[in-house]
């Protein structure tokens, strides 16, 4: 499937973008600017562009994508007659994995890491594999909903009152000691056990996404856009409008044209309410490559602009994991120290950045290498065999 894949590739430097003044520069830092600073006409563009497609945009696209992920596998072993029991030992060890990965690399690389969620997550849907996808869809638009209705309370009240959300958008961690290795590995200590305690939080803002991309995927909804257009369009439509008058202001409002006490105030919004954009922008991409899906289906090759940022997706926890010890080496006082202080120098590091992973998964694709953490994590998930075999011969799934 060509859109999965092409969405992965991107969402990954849509999340290198944002992760480098909110997270990797903020570690330590007595002030940082969530876009960056803005001094050139160039920095104004590049900040307004930031607000409308970068920031909670990548994560919630990557989340649905999660989902949309593990109901793949889900209808794999459906296919292959698992018995539901056995299904969800398979699925539930795969995402326990997966958090083991985030655990490690949340305390000894990157406090802002996302896979230990996404593995806790995985888990809890591996757990709900019987539950119908109208159940799932009731679950998901519902919380969307609370919070939908919860954000534009929000916009409404602050824009009318004057509300000052400056603090919302203060990413400075203050004084934390990331000259050496060992501060960086305490702040990263307390982060995980911050985190691990945050997590109803995030499960209730991108769990919701995570079940659409599970049961887009159990329906069959990106294999089959044509009769799925209608909801797919929908989507998109939420998603434009959602990034035009939400991302828009808050980019205008951070460049001067308007009032700057209004960037906080939609920039929390968008931090609130943006994950919807995920299955949105996956509706975007869906609509978009229909073309060379079919084309696909038909056995024609995609095109060599679809096959790079492809053969990172299909290596993307290689690709987040390569990224994040890049920003690692680059960033941090401990290594490089390297601080690009604006929009567009810190839009600059994370595209090459962002290349060097995409070069190198290239590389691995034309030489039939999948990725090293991919395969290490299917070894831990399914054992040498790397299949998720049966331990008895395999009965219909009821």
């Amino acid at each position: 499937m060509i859109v999965p894949d092409v969405a992965r590739g991107l969402s990954l430097l849509g999340i290198a973008v944002a992760n480098i003044p909110t997270a990797w520069l903020s570690l330590g830092a007595a002030e940082t600017k969530f876009l960056g600073t803005i001094n050139t006409g160039l920095d104004q563009v590049l900040a307004v562009l930031s607000t409308l497609f970068v920031h909670n945009r990548g994560l919630p696209l990557f989340t649905t994508l999660l989902g949309f992920g593990v109901g793949l596998i889900a209808m794999s072993l459906w296919r292959k007659h698992f018995p539901v029991q056995r299904a969800r030992q398979v699925i539930v060890r795969r995402y326990f994995f997966l958090a083991v990965f985030g655990a490690i690399h949340l305390i000894f690389i990157f406090y802002g890491d996302i896979m230990f969620y996404y593995g806790l997550t995985g888990m809890i849907i591996g757990l709900m594999l019987t539950a119908r996808d109208k159940i799932l869809s009731i679950i998901s638009y519902v919380l969307l909903g609370v919070i939908s209705i919860f954000s534009l309370g929000l916009l409404v009240a602050a824009l009318a009152d004057g509300w000052d959300l400056s603090a919302m958008t203060d990413t400075s961690m203050g004084a934390v000691d990331t000259s050496t290795y060992g501060g960086v590995l305490a702040f990263n200590a307390l982060s995980f056990l911050l985190n691990f305690a945050s997590y109803p939080v995030y499960l209730l803002t991108y769990a919701p996404i995570m079940l659409i991309g599970f049961t887009w995927a159990r329906r069959g909804v990106l294999s089959d856009v044509p009769s799925h257009r209608k909801e797919l369009g929908t989507w998109a439509v939420i998603g434009i409008v959602f990034i035009l008058v939400i991302g828009l202001p808050w980019g205008l409002a951070e460049i001067g044209v308007l009032p700057a006490e209004v960037g906080p105030i939609f920039a929390t919004v968008n931090l609130f309410m943006g994950a919807i954009t995920g299955p949105a922008l996956l509706a975007m991409f869906a609509l978009a490559l229909q073309p060379f899906q079919a084309a696909a289906n038909r056995g024609k090759q995609p095109p060599m602009w679809l096959k790079v940022p492809m053969a990172l997706g299909k290596r993307s926890m290689s690709g987040y994991l390569i990224q994040s010890v890049a920003f690692f080496l680059i960033c941090y006082p401990v290594a490089f120290g390297f601080a690009p202080a604006s929009v567009s120098a810190q839009f600059i590091l994370a595209c090459a950045v962002w290349a060097a992973s995409l070069l190198l998964a290239w590389i691995l694709e034309i030489t039939g290498i999948q990725g090293p953490f991919e395969k290490a994590h299917r070894r831990l998930s399914y054992g040498p065999t790397m299949q998720p075999g049966l331990k008895a011969p395999a009965t219909s799934a009821s």
